[in-house]
């Protein structure tokens, strides 16, 4: 190799110049810039493919921020067409007639002649007395009676002879009629001797044992002997409750429900109300009659009464559409605009899953099933599905003792809250007697068993 391919290292000489040289210096000046043009447009496309991932992204977030704020309601409306609901009361079963049978006379048992559970006509005898002091004050009286009689009988032909004076024979004739009396008294309580039933009925206790010490009377010591109870026709007693007595009637029938037969009641009728209200528990007595030839009632049994209860309501609503707060009761009402506006409310006669409303709602009110506590004014929500109102029977909290209605607080079921984190809406509460649902495309399932509307209810042309 030469000495100036040595020092050029073969490497073009760009210092040379030339027509050779000059060719192979533009040659390379085309490359570098095409290259350099190539990345620039890779860098270019790259920035361009990331801001349009990332403004996607962008839209994708804000698309899925809005519908998780979107508060999805189910609505329901007011119910015109009255409640039938049931109204559960406890009770005791008592005979038609019940007495306790106490001695009228001391004196020991000497025989007893019915015991428990046998059946007795009235005037039956149940136990025989034995009354040593009664029987001596008889035979004292029969003797101061005699001696009367006979001064009454002697005097009364004296005084036809004129040998006594009138005053002597009114005197006498005094004597022997208190003696008179005075026998006829301890007769009539040696009689009491003889302990007799006093209607037709059956023996449903025996306290005495022959020989026992009686008392006369059932106050202090003394104990009654029977107890003898009418049992072909029983009845009972129940307490209804102040806003719900208007609604009971005479006649009207009743279940009686038995704990050891809880699915085969027995019929009754409502036979006699109070008429007033008792101030001191604020409750009415009802007298339930309930016939019992086949003897399948004891008396002295725990039951339940099952009243039928015929409102006249005009307006009812889901206890779980109703919200407390300082401004009293109130309805989140969606209107046309899907716009929330609290309503303040009246309440009226609380029927255990429902509550008639007086005043402040419109029948063609759309209001929200379990709205959230946080629900203001003027919020836009999705309406998810519409509940149809239903008239059925309603089941009430049971009121045990007449005062306590159902066992619901008045604002219903627990409110579930239908926010962002809940995206299938709020929960649909068990309302008016619904079973499970149908579940519809998207997987949720309408509580009344219908298929969910896609679709709000029509707004209100008024």
């Amino acid at each position: 190799m030469t000495e100036k391919t040595h020092a050029n290292q073969g490497l073009p000489e760009f210092h040379l110049h030339g027509p050779d040289h000059d060719m192979s210096r533009r040659s390379v000046v085309r490359r570098a810039r095409f290259v350099s043009l190539v990345v620039i447009a890779i860098l270019a496309i790259g920035f361009v493919l990331v801001l349009m991932e990332r403004h996607g992204d962008a839209k994708a977030l804000d698309a899925r921020v809005t519908e998780e704020t979107k508060l999805h309601v189910t609505v329901v409306r007011p119910n015109t067409r009255g409640v039938n609901s049931k109204l559960t009361l406890p009770s005791t079963v008592m005979g038609q007639n019940e007495a306790q049978v106490y001695a009228r006379t001391p004196g020991y048992v000497k025989q007893w002649t019915k015991d428990i559970g046998q059946p007795v006509k009235a005037g039956e005898v149940l136990a025989i007395l034995d009354t040593p002091e009664i029987n001596q004050q008889v035979a004292e009286a029969t003797a101061n009676f005699n001696l009367a009689k006979t001064a009454f009988d002697r005097w009364s032909e004296m005084r036809r002879d004129d040998a006594v004076s009138q005053q002597e024979l009114d005197e006498k004739t005094g004597a022997y009629r208190q003696t008179q009396a005075a026998l006829q008294r301890l007769r009539d309580q040696q009689a009491f001797g003889r302990v007799l039933a006093p209607f037709d009925g059956i023996v449903t206790k025996r306290n005495v044992n022959i020989g026992d010490l009686v008392n006369a009377g059932n106050s202090g010591g003394p104990q009654a002997l029977f107890s003898v109870a009418q049992v072909n026709k029983l009845h009972m007693y129940v307490f209804v409750p102040q806003d719900q007595a208007a609604l009971v009637q005479v006649g009207d029938d009743v279940s009686i429900i038995r704990k050891e037969a809880p699915g085969k009641p027995l019929p009754g009728k409502v036979l006699r109300t109070a008429g007033a209200i008792d101030t001191s528990s604020r409750t009415l007595q009802v007298e339930i009659e309930v016939p019992n030839q086949d003897h399948g009632l004891m008396p002295g049994a725990y039951v339940e009464v099952a009243m039928s209860i015929k409102s006249d309501a005009r307006m009812t609503v889901p206890n779980n559409t109703l919200l407390f707060s300082g401004a009293g009761a109130q309805v989140a009402v969606v209107g046309a605009d899907n716009k929330v506006a609290l309503q303040t409310v009246t309440l009226g006669t609380d029927f255990g899953l429902r509550v008639e409303i007086k005043n402040g709602l419109r029948p063609t009110d759309n209001l929200i099933i379990n709205p959230p506590d946080s629900l203001t004014s003027g919020r836009v929500v999705t309406i998810q599905k519409t509940e149809t109102a239903k008239a059925g029977p309603e089941k009430g909290g049971n009121d045990k003792g007449g005062n306590d209605k159902g066992g619901n607080d008045k604002g219903g079921a627990d409110k579930g809250t239908a926010n962002g984190d809940d995206k299938s809406g709020a929960p649909g509460a068990n309302q008016d007697g619904a079973g499970k649902g149908t579940p519809d495309a998207a997987g949720k399932t309408a509580p009344n068993g219908a298929a969910k509307t896609a679709t709000p209810p029509p707004a209100d042309a008024s």
